[in-house]
């Protein structure tokens, strides 16, 4: 068993994902090294001890909202850091990382991260205030924000996913963010048409 508030790193390659790593653990050990426990307790025991565990082990991309819930507690405990300068810099990180990864044959809920990221990243606010309004008609919800939202939000997830331009534009119909997650899902399952002439 390990030392309680220190976690092993895991074995991974130079690269983008070893940077984000590498910024986490030195977040975590700048904050005082807090134990699971003490940051799923912070966390309202919001996010799985596991998950929290695991994006620091874990030879993979943790999703975006444990990433930001991490920064959100150990920003806070760090002596002369705030969540507010510390974000923008780990967010970057993450972003760079996903790109890096393959995204050939994405998980649902990697699609479902990544739209909510970009989502997030546009409209310059928390990604869980995203994921709490997945159902919300996007009328209601764009409103008040930059109207090119959405157009934005479909080149990024195209750009991200390595899909054709226009392959993502039943997108811009959609209703409600989860129907963005479920159209891209398509978009990526479906048949390669070949290069267009």
């Amino acid at each position: 068993m390990g030392v309680p508030g220190q976690f092993k790193k895991p074995s991974l390659p130079a690269g983008r994902l070893r940077d984000l790593n590498d910024a986490l653990h030195a977040l975590h050990l700048i904050a005082g090294q807090p134990s699971l426990e003490t940051m799923h307790r912070l966390l309202q025991k919001r996010i799985s001890r596991t998950r929290l565990h695991d994006a620091f082990t874990e030879p993979r991309l943790p999703p975006w909202d444990t990433v930001d819930a991490l920064v959100e507690i150990l920003a806070t405990r760090a002596p002369g850091r705030t969540p507010q300068e510390v974000l923008p810099e780990v967010h970057a990180l993450w972003v760079l990382a996903s790109q890096q990864r393959s995204l050939l044959n994405p998980s649902g809920r990697e699609v479902q991260d990544e739209v909510i990221a970009t989502f997030a990243q546009l409209l310059e606010i928390r990604p869980r205030e995203v994921e709490a309004a997945m159902d919300v008609s996007m009328l209601d919800y764009l409103e008040g924000f930059d109207s090119y939202v959405l157009l934005q939000v479909v080149g990024a997830l195209e750009r991200c996913f390595n899909l054709k331009a226009g392959e993502l534009d039943d997108a811009h119909y959609a209703e409600t963010i989860r129907e963005v997650v479920a159209l891209t899902l398509l978009a990526l399952e479906a048949p390669s048409k070949g290069p267009t002439e």
